[in-house]
């Protein structure tokens, strides 16, 4: 009996410790979309027919103020970033900001960007699809490095990726909070000398389509993936008369 009894008190403090750890221990995740798939901020470009939604921790690093592709060769039309930040139990978010010096020697506050992670937008024109084209299509000239359309040839922001390596088959992917759907490859890749992961996603629009991508360094990259997966999520094609046709 007395050895039962101890087998009790241990079980009961192990169950004790372990919500302890749970409810102390563990960094709170904080979402941000509401029950309608919407997060607080909205970026629209009525120039390519799309939205895209992010959260108050990220901000947009790169775009034109008239909608414009910011380059043509790579199609890319959107850079965003996690800010460094801190988030309390009330979604409230606290940015980090730090002093950047011109050259007129001229000092300006900034918030402050996360070093490693990015999420961007490109657009394809249409150029060699036809009515028939699918999405898989696409696919197979992306992944085709003799192809014009090859992705690592054509879609990167700064410098071009080096050493990059697709890993397994292509999947269709559908966003949590949306109706579309995404053919989804994921990738690794160095860059300066740095291992970085990557997944790019391909959503068609009539006779063109859009790519998006997330990228980080190898160790953040798990880090800021749910973030990410929130912002796809919100990635919405708009119509001519309606800002939701995704």
């Amino acid at each position: 009996m007395q050895l039962k009894k101890l087998i009790r008190i241990v079980v009961a403090s192990l169950l004790v410790v372990c919500f302890a750890v749970a409810l102390f221990g563990c960094k709170r995740e904080f979402h941000f979309i509401d029950p309608n798939g919407v997060l607080p901020n909205q970026y629209e470009n009525y120039r390519y027919y799309f939205q895209q939604g992010y959260r108050p921790d990220w901000t947009i690093t790169r775009m034109d103020a008239d909608k414009r592709i910011l380059d043509r060769d790579t199609g890319l039309i959107l850079v965003m970033a996690p800010l460094v930040s801190t988030i309390d139990d009330d979604g409230n978010v606290t940015v980090e900001e730090e002093v950047i010096t011109d050259a007129d020697g001229n000092e300006t506050k900034v918030q402050k960007l996360v070093d490693g992670v990015e999420y961007c937008v490109y657009f394809h024109n249409g150029e060699g699809i036809t009515m028939t084209t699918s999405r898989n299509d696409v696919v197979k000239w992306l992944q085709d490095p003799e192809s014009k359309f090859y992705f690592n040839n054509k879609h990167y922001n700064g410098s071009p990726r080096e050493t990059f390596l697709e890993k397994g088959d292509p999947e269709i992917f559908t966003a949590r909070y949306s109706k579309l759907q995404f053919s989804t490859v994921a990738y690794t890749f160095t860059k300066d000398g740095e291992n970085w992961r990557g997944v790019y996603n391909i959503v068609m629009q009539g006779v063109e389509y859009f790519i998006v991508t997330f990228e980080a360094k190898a160790e953040l990259y798990d880090k800021y993936y749910n973030a990410y997966y929130e912002t796809i999520g919100d990635f919405r094609k708009k119509g001519w008369e309606t800002s939701d046709v995704g």
